[in-house]
């Protein structure tokens, strides 16, 4: 029930209730998880608000009539939940998704749909679902859940209203912590990560390889082995090493732009450093190409070869 996160997630509580209550609801809330857990559970809480019929009509709230039971057991027919399929989200399930709400509602007035862990959509599904949510059809309502919404694209961001959650876990602001809750959606993760004895050393390895490749440019390619693949030699760990390097070349960006750090702060003089010789448009272009070397990681693409465009890629902005 909704009402079980009136503690805990007391102000997207109370954005929700006030919503409903005042006829205001959204065609699509974008929810910033920011590590919480039970991010999949405040969602469907949240879904059941909306379609259950007797949570309008008495003083307490159900959570035990036959809609209710059948949205936790994944029965109704007028909510949708997409999860990663592996590691990603992909087109052809948002394509199944559109296609599914094209029908007309049998069991209720308003159709859900909710997209768990939306950073992990590849290009072509993030594409697909902006196509869906610039024409929103009456009645039907999308929940997107996503760690970070720096993950996502601006234009998805723009259509939706942005709800932010308190994180699972508070106890820290620095630059682990930081890094972890942009990568991970788990508190569990995020400790791991935080607490792992080679966590500094990929950091450190990630900052070298993009710190000797903006001094030196395609001499890196001769280094790759040594400073990069010895690092980062499975998909699993390439992933966590691109999103490293992509949250440093956002630092580039913020550090250039409005003079901050948002992540990798132990770092901070160096990245005003390595801002200097990039124009932000190219700095932009750079977290661009990151993001796409990060999609193909799961496309059965050789992960050296995806390195060794991402260098290319980048050589050509000059």
């Amino acid at each position: 029930m909704l009402d079980d996160f009136i503690t805990s997630q007391k102000i997207a509580y109370n954005i929700f209730k006030n919503s409903v209550s005042k006829g205001r609801l959204s065609h699509a809330y974008l929810i910033e998880t920011r590590g919480y857990e039970k991010q999949l559970d405040f969602a469907l809480a949240f879904a059941k608000y909306l379609l259950c019929p007797f949570y309008y009509t008495n003083n307490e709230n159900c959570g035990s009539c036959t809609q209710c039971k059948r949205i936790d057991s994944g029965n109704f027919t007028e909510i949708s939940i997409i999860q990663p399929d592996g590691q990603m989200i992909k087109k052809e399930q948002l394509d199944e998704l559109q296609r599914k709400f094209s029908r007309k509602a049998l069991e209720s007035n308003k159709k859900i749909y909710i997209i768990n862990e939306a950073e992990k959509m590849n290009s072509s599904a993030a594409n697909s679902i902006l196509k869906f949510l610039e024409e929103p059809e009456e009645g039907i309502i999308a929940i997107i859940l996503v760690n970070n919404v720096n993950q996502l694209l601006e234009t998805i961001v723009s259509r939706c209203q942005v709800i932010s959650l308190n994180k699972s876990n508070e106890k820290s602001g620095d630059m682990y912590h930081r890094i972890a809750s942009f990568l991970y959606n788990s508190s569990a993760k995020i400790d791991s990560f935080c607490e792992d004895e080679n966590t500094k050393d990929y950091i450190q390895a990630t900052f070298d390889f993009v710190s000797f490749y903006e001094k030196r440019g395609l001499d890196i390619l001769l280094y790759m082995p040594k400073m990069w693949n010895l690092y980062f030699n499975d998909k699993i760990k390439l992933e966590m090493g691109l999103n490293i390097m992509l949250l440093l070349y956002k630092d580039m960006l913020t550090s250039k732009m409005f003079n901050r750090v948002d992540y990798l702060l132990d770092y901070k003089e160096e990245i005003e450093k390595l801002s200097i010789s990039n124009p932000a448009d190219i700095l932009a272009h750079k977290i661009n190409i990151i993001t796409h070397a990060i999609d193909k990681i799961y496309r059965n693409v050789n992960i050296n070869l995806i390195m060794d465009k991402l260098i290319l890629d980048m050589e050509e902005l000059k």
